[in-house]
């Protein structure tokens, strides 16, 4: 059966939805329950399994991808370049807990998948064995929805922290309008916790393949173990820091590697090519590297996925809508893919490529497109093929269908599509970093460890290889050769002037980062990974991650070249404009001119890196609207967890 079948009414039973919630707990953990089930009318096996269906993708995780999942995810860690409003706030650094967006993530997490996970868990587990129902088949519908609460708990203490730690739905909303936040240390107490159980109970070979598996909880604990064991530095801003010593991150390292081992050796999966991984062919059932993937079906709004719409950069490639004119690939990523790097062509749209609308209308883009159609029939170009827009030449590609010309649905905001969380590749070079930090936690230090398992999966995606035999977490690249300084011509109330801009970040002259943070951003581009990533790295070293964020070119776009006097004949990617780099500019321009204020009214707002650190938002911030809802004090509660007395 195809997950995009799916859909979230109320099945065979026809019962109405349960209330679980006063409304006087809107915006935290209420829910509006799809599809609610008594004990009574489920019976079986294959009755339990219905009910976690909304747990796999659709209205549950809609708030959470429509843009939360992109805007963080690509955004904050400079994957995703995005200036539009409120997204734009966050690839800018700009965060405030009263952006929407972080709302709609927060409730999200909390209203839909934790309380739904937990719902299924209370019911489930309260049903009598039968014929039909067996100890077994019971333990592993229970063990699905346990493991889909230890991600979502796992996405929420990675994003906010300190975060509330709800295992009991019912009994929070009914007896406590406040809950606690908790420890980090708490809450991947209890992540671990339920991933141990998922993989003791999940089956190794799910009669629906779509489904979670044993591996898939062994792959999402070897990324808690990993993340638990990068967690070596001093950090500012928790009430209960969570922090280990250098033996207990080498035992959080040999787990995380031992377990990624064994998914590789008997999981099943196999690498294979970004073309198949991402094909319009198989876009809603699993890919060979498939482990654990999030599916949404095609249907109403807000039951398939928003993604394409947003991403696509016009309608010819999305049915319906396409928001995607102003978003591309960051320009330190894009530039570092080599040119015969096949990943490069499915990730975003540039220059001297063919592609095909949802018509299937067959178009080229690039300088030399009137040579290209004369040998070409049917092919359009020029202004046919991004309409005249605004739109950028690093596009989003990756996951948008119509750019094969296969997409089937009319409605838009709800394709059909799987989300890979994790896949084999990641799993691979969770091993290589994981054998990384086990030889050396200096995230500078050049390593032979880890180089095999990397080139695998380079070559299995038709990329070049690695060229050299060591390879270090990060590259610092302060001390490597720079050009001259950055010149610019700016309007000033004195008349245009030059300025140079200094190298004090080296990214802004095109170095190519090879380390493995940049590996792993190349290879997972646009699939929720970066932001994780990224926090691995502050556990590890935040002084260096902070070196990072300011490596990290957020100042270039490729669009229209205002110096074309024919829009119709586009250049090649050097001819593109670049943004200015508008906060080192403003520094240099208030010291040319102390009386005057060049940082008001500025056509394009500023990187604020500097306060993204000072105000340590490598946490997000709990949204406005959730606080009421929570206790004032952060609490430690591991001990409560480990007894199996926790309270929320």
């Amino acid at each position: 059966m195809e997950f995009k079948r799916l859909r979230y009414k109320s099945l065979v039973w026809g019962l109405s939805a349960l209330a679980f919630c006063s409304t006087s707990c809107k915006d935290f953990l209420d829910v509006d329950v799809y599809d609610q089930y008594s004990t009574e009318a489920v019976s079986s096996f294959d009755d339990c399994l219905l009910m976690t269906r909304p747990l796999y993708g659709g209205r549950l995780w809609t708030e959470y991808e429509s843009k939360f999942a992109w805007c963080v995810n690509e955004g904050v860690p400079g994957v995703l370049y995005n200036v539009h409003q409120e997204e734009g706030a966050l690839f800018l650094l700009s965060i405030g807990e009263d952006n929407p967006i972080l709302k709609e993530g927060y409730t999200s997490l909390y209203s839909g998948v934790i309380s739904t996970a937990n719902q299924i868990i209370d019911k489930v587990s309260s049903l009598e064995t039968s014929a039909t129902l067996t100890k077994e088949q019971k333990d592993q519908v229970v063990a699905e929805a346990r493991l889909f609460r230890a991600y979502a708990h796992f996405l929420a203490t990675e994003y906010f922290g300190e975060a509330p730690l709800i295992l009991n739905t019912a009994a929070d909303l009914n007896d406590n309008v406040q809950v606690p936040r908790v420890s980090r240390r708490t809450l991947y107490a209890a992540i671990e916790k339920d991933l141990k159980y998922a993989e003791k109970k999940l089956a190794e070979r799910p009669s629906d393949n779509w489904r979670v598996s044993k591996y898939s909880a062994k792959a999402l604990l070897a990324k808690l173990y990993l993340t638990m064991g990068s967690c070596v530095a001093d950090l500012p801003g928790a009430k209960y820091p969570f922090k280990v010593s250098e033996s207990e991150s080498k035992d959080y390292m040999k787990k995380a590697a031992d377990l990624c081992t064994d998914v590789i050796k008997h999981s099943g999966a196999a690498l294979t090519t970004h073309e198949d991984i991402f094909s319009s062919a198989g876009r809603n059932t699993p890919s060979t590297e498939t482990i654990f993937a999030i599916y949404w079906p095609m249907g109403e709004y807000g039951e398939g996925s928003a993604y394409q719409s947003q991403m696509a950069p016009e309608e010819i490639w999305s049915p319906g809508s396409g928001w995607g004119g102003g978003k591309g690939i960051s320009y330190t990523i894009y530039n570092s893919f080599n040119s015969k790097d096949a990943r490069k062509k499915e990730l975003c749209f540039f220059v001297d490529q063919e592609y095909t609308t949802i018509s299937g209308e067959r178009v080229y883009y690039g300088p030399k497109y009137s040579e290209y159609t004369e040998k070409n029939d049917h092919v359009k170009a020029g202004d046919e093929f991004l309409n005249g827009g605004q739109c950028l030449l690093n596009n989003v590609k990756k996951y948008i269908w119509g750019v094969n010309g296969t997409a089937t649905n009319e409605k838009g905001m709800a394709t059909d599509r799987r989300q890979d969380v994790i896949r084999l590749s990641d799993v691979y070079m969770m091993r290589a970093e994981a054998n990384m930090a086990l030889e050396n936690l200096d995230v500078t230090a050049k390593l032979t460890v880890g180089v095999d398992d990397i080139n695998k999966v380079l070559k299995a995606h038709d990329a070049p290889q690695l060229d050299e035999s060591a390879i270090a977490f990060f590259d610092n690249m302060e001390n490597m050769a720079i050009k001259d300084p950055v010149k610019f011509t700016v309007q000033t109330d004195e008349g245009a002037v030059e300025v140079d801009v200094p190298v004090e970040n080296p990214m802004y002259h095109q170095l190519i980062r090879k380390d493995l943070v940049q590996q792993r951003r190349k290879e997972f581009a646009m699939e929720g990974q970066a932001w994780l990533d990224l926090k691995r790295f502050f556990y590890r070293d935040p002084a260096m991650a902070e070196k990072f964020m300011y490596q990290m070119d957020r100042g270039i776009q490729f669009s229209q070249s205002p110096e074309v006097e024919d829009n119709a004949m586009f250049q090649s990617e050097e001819g593109y404009a670049r943004r200015q780099l508008v906060h080192d500019l403003n520094v240099i321009l208030a010291g040319m001119y102390p009386d005057k204020d060049y940082t008001a009214g500025n056509e394009e707002s500023p990187v604020n890196v500097e306060s993204f650190i000072q105000n340590n938002q490598w946490y997000l911030p709990i949204p406005t609207s959730a606080k009421t809802y929570l206790q004032k004090d952060v609490q430690d509660l591991y001990n409560k967890v480990m007894d199996d007395k926790y309270p929320y």
